[in-house]
Formats: structure tokens, C-alpha cells, sequence
């Protein structure tokens, strides 16, 4: 929004807006945890030393997770990133006419940023999400799975 919407930037992030943002990022997250209890997906794994969700008590349930905790989200910031690159492949190489603002060096910066955090996330999270597609295909395959990986 900073990059491809400055003008209105100020306006659509006020302090109150952003703090609505923040309390509905918390009840989506509560939301999303609920099915979880609900299914009995939330169970002791000794491989992460924690309570988590169990891949291999739903097959449907665990690929719903994925596409909807991961897959889904991964596309949607790939689709966001790319339309930011290409406004910024146009602001650098002069194809959008001179009437809106230049980019500054400290946006592409932001970006470039942003982007490598949001490149990292996707790697962290995603051999825990292809187990979980994996699991949810074959249950026997979870023996076969090292330890490590997790």
C-alpha cells in the first residue's frame, strides 16, 4: 500500500485504523484456532517439544490447513509483490507518464525487505506444510518422515 498508494497512505493507515487492523488480525487468529479444538487436531508432538497440530487425524482437514494457513496466503503476497514490482519496474524505467511522485530509494529498499522476509516465511514454513500434504495423502508415511525435517 506505501509503495503503489502513497498519496492515500496516511489516510488508509491512520493510528485507529491500524489498531482495528491489529484487533482483527487477533480475532482471525482466534477463529482459525478454533477448529482445531474442535476437530481434536491439537495434540502433544514429541518431535517439536510442543502442543501442535496433528497432521495425521484428518486427511481433509489437514489439506483444508494447508491450502487455507499457507498455499492460499502464498499466493495472494506473490500476486501483491508482483504487481509492486511492476509498478516499480515502471516508476524506474520512466514507462508510466511523470504525473505521480518518483519512487524514493528508501521505498525500493522497504520493499526489497519486505520481500526477502516474506521469501524467508514461505521457506521456513513450507517443508512443515508439504509434510502435512504428504501425511494427509499417505498416514503411513509418517514413520518414514526424519525427525530433522521437523
Amino acid at each position: 500500500c506505501y509503495i503503489c498508494h502513497s498519496l492515500r497512505y496516511d489516510q488508509l493507515f491512520s493510528t485507529r485504523n491500524a489498531l482495528c487492523c491489529v484487533l482483527l488480525i487477533w480475532m482471525l487468529t482466534l477463529v482459525a484456532v478454533l477448529p482445531n479444538v474442535c476437530v481434536g487436531t491439537l495434540q502433544y508432538d514429541p518431535r517439536v517439544y510442543s502442543c501442535t497440530f496433528t497432521q495425521s487425524v484428518s486427511s481433509a482437514y489437514t489439506i483444508t490447513v494447508v491450502v487455507f494457513h499457507f498455499l492460499l496466503p502464498i499466493v495472494i503476497v506473490s500476486f501483491c509483490y508482483l504487481r509492486i514490482w511492476v509498478l516499480v519496474l515502471q516508476v524506474r524505467w520512466r514507462v508510466r507518464p511523470d504525473s505521480k511522485p518518483r519512487l524514493k530509494p528508501q521505498d525500493f529498499r522497504n520493499f526489497i525487505t519486505m520481500f526477502v522476509v516474506f521469501v524467508l516465511f514461505a521457506i521456513c514454513w513450507a517443508p512443515l506444510n508439504f509434510i502435512g500434504l504428504v501425511v494427509a495423502s499417505d498416514p503411513a508415511m509418517v514413520p518414514r518422515i526424519p525427525e530433522w525435517l521437523f
